[in-house]
């Protein structure tokens, strides 16, 4: 199940708008890991980040989206879907972040004045944790059902929540793609520094728990060549990463998360209604119309 949408979602790299946002979001990071080493006293490369995927990414991603749900991988399309669903991807985006972190720092408030600190940071990671899987499909739902701000929200916690084995195993694949690509990523990077990083080979337990309390120390340690290094492939895995996840989470939601095997029956009084998870109000209607034509069927056959 998940891997098969992994394998749908590859199949639509062959369309070049699906490289769009991977190769804007890989520049990007390229830069904040350039602005982030070359002053590491200074948060503007974080803070470059935050800015590109809160208020830039909706857009491209909208655009991505809206291209695996139509079928539809023109440029003219791409950019008309991405330019129409970006306040419904953007402001929900907004609004989450603001609630974690005002539940982070409303629970991290009682650590400062009582002893068992750990248990209430804890706590706000497990709040924090549970809030982002729950809402973690805020944005496919937007594009694929048209979803406003606050009705994503409540659709993506009412999908999780009704099919967890799925979305657990969503989460199972992605966690290990996001595992394969780290790993690929600490393996070359640490083989082309790997001459930088020989005086680390002479220090004691001591020194190295005194060069890794300052981010300096490791800039410094690899120079500018080993910034240029770092930056460069943090952005290539980026781009990788996002290639492959992004059209994944797509089709994982039009062709899993959507989709019921099963009918869920409602009684309204004479008729019998079957909605199907993932539905809309119409084909409630058209299953109200098609019960009772088949009472009138059976009324004059009975007569």
């Amino acid at each position: 199940m998940g891997m098969q949408a992994l394998n749908h979602g590859i199949m639509t790299l062959k369309h070049p708008v699906m490289w769009i946002y991977p190769i804007l979001a890989g520049l990007f990071f390229f830069a904040a890991v350039m602005f982030s080493l070359a002053e590491v006293t200074d948060y503007f490369g974080l803070k470059f980040v935050l800015l590109f995927f809160v208020f830039v990414s909706p857009f491209f991603v909208a655009g991505t989206y809206a291209a695996v749900k139509s079928g539809d991988f023109s440029i003219k399309s791409y950019f008309k879907s991405a330019a129409e669903g970006y306040f419904r991807i953007m402001l929900p985006k907004t609004a989450l972040y603001f609630v974690i972190v005002l539940i982070m720092f409303i629970t991290t408030i009682p650590a400062s004045f009582m002893q068992n600190a750990a248990f209430f940071s804890v706590f706000a990671f497990f709040i924090a944790v549970t809030m982002i899987m729950l809402t973690f499909f805020y944005d496919t739902a937007a594009i694929f059902e048209n979803k406003k701000i606050f009705e994503s929200l409540t659709r993506s916690i009412g999908l999780v929540s009704a099919k967890p084995l799925e979305a657990i195993l969503f989460f199972i694949v992605a966690a290990l793609l996001a595992f394969v690509f780290f790993m690929g990523y600490t393996m070359v990077w640490s083989s082309l520094l790997a001459e930088e990083f020989e005086p680390l080979l002479t220090m004691t337990q001591s020194e190295l728990t005194a060069f890794s309390q300052d981010t300096a120390n490791l800039v410094n340690l690899i120079g500018d060549r080993g910034v240029l290094v770092t930056a460069v492939i943090s952005g290539i895995t980026m781009l990788l990463f996002t290639l492959i996840f992004l059209p994944y989470k797509a089709v994982f939601y039009r062709d899993d998360l959507m989709v019921s095997f099963f009918d869920i029956p409602e009684n309204r009084g004479d008729k019998y209604v079957y909605f199907h998870t993932g539905a809309d109000k119409s084909s409630s209607d058209e299953n109200v119309g098609d019960e009772s034509d088949k009472k009138e069927s059976d009324n004059t056959e009975n007569k």
